[in-house]
């Protein structure tokens, strides 16, 4: 049986009973946390935080451990979907505006690239509205930001991937490594772990500077719970690290959810994302 540590005081009452069950249901595979991101779509790092109540689990995750566990599929959906209920209910609540206590507004280093985007859509919505000549010159407007957005990110060059068409690409081959600049980063046992963004190509992506000799086993990126692309670089057939670094595979930069750049570094956990950097045990329970 595994040891498992104490699950966080915060979790709600359904929350933690959803990963008692699942820690139930892992240890009845028998498998290791290595093994179980092998046979799924979920990396080591992700079950780590799942499984320790760091993070909300998404459905396919709950799903994928049910089949290996030979579970009854309907019943653990039912208690996922109280879970996620109160979970949904809880982040809500801490967003509402009576629940944050006025303070200092800190405006992080993406928030230009996020900004304009969400300026140009407003602008596009309005222009519909007006509808006639007016559409005209409004979305003419319009295109004028689009496109000095563009300019300035270094977009427009060739046959760069953008957005969803890069999803799962990596950023060197795809040139999109150009014009990235580091959103955050993180340094720990003489590894750099940063969140790389590319304004041309709109991905974010994890990178990782490794000391000679000692790759990291698993470099990802993720946003949300239901976004994750993870890379594991192979020690044998590359044992010294590339000069430019190990790299996860690429995501669509969103503003929806929090990004955040993650790697397994020996026998640690290290994340970087906007909000801040975390460094914890990656071992196996």
């Amino acid at each position: 049986m595994a040891r498992w540590r104490p699950l966080p005081a915060e979790l709600s009452d359904d929350t933690r009973l959803l990963v008692e069950r699942l820690r139930g249901l892992k240890d009845r595979t028998g498998l290791t946390l290595v093994e179980l991101a092998e046979r799924t779509a979920y990396s080591k790092s992700a079950w780590h935080r799942y499984l320790n109540g760091d993070k909300f689990p998404p459905r396919q995750a709950v799903e994928a451990l049910g089949r290996e566990a030979g579970a009854d599929a309907a019943r653990l959906l039912v208690l996922w979907g109280a879970a996620r209920a109160r979970h949904d209910r809880s982040v809500q609540e801490a967003a509402s505006p009576a629940a944050v206590a006025p303070a200092v507004t800190v405006i992080p280093p993406a928030a230009p690239r996020r900004r304009r985007r969400a300026t140009v859509t407003l602008l596009a919505a309005v222009c519909v509205l007006l509808g006639g000549a007016a559409f005209a010159a409004c979305s003419l407007v319009s295109l004028r930001l689009a496109v000095r957005g563009a300019s300035n990110s270094g977009a427009g060059r060739g046959d760069l991937c953008r957005g969803e068409s890069c999803q799962g690409r990596l950023p060197h081959p795809s040139r999109c490594a150009q014009d990235a600049r580091t959103e955050s980063s993180v340094a720990s046992g003489g590894y750099v772990v940063r969140l790389r963004y590319s304004p041309a190509c709109s991905t974010v992506w994890a990178e990782v500077q490794a000391p000679r000799g000692r790759p990291a086993r698993e470099v990802s990126i993720e946003a949300g719970p239901d976004e994750s692309l993870t890379s594991h670089p192979d020690p044998e057939a590359d044992p010294a690290p590339a000069a430019d670094g190990e790299f996860s595979p690429m995501l669509a930069a969103s503003t929806r959810s929090p990004e955040e750049a993650c790697a397994v570094a020996e026998a640690k956990l290290v994340c970087t994302s906007e909000d801040g950097s975390e460094v914890t045990s990656a071992s196996a329970p």
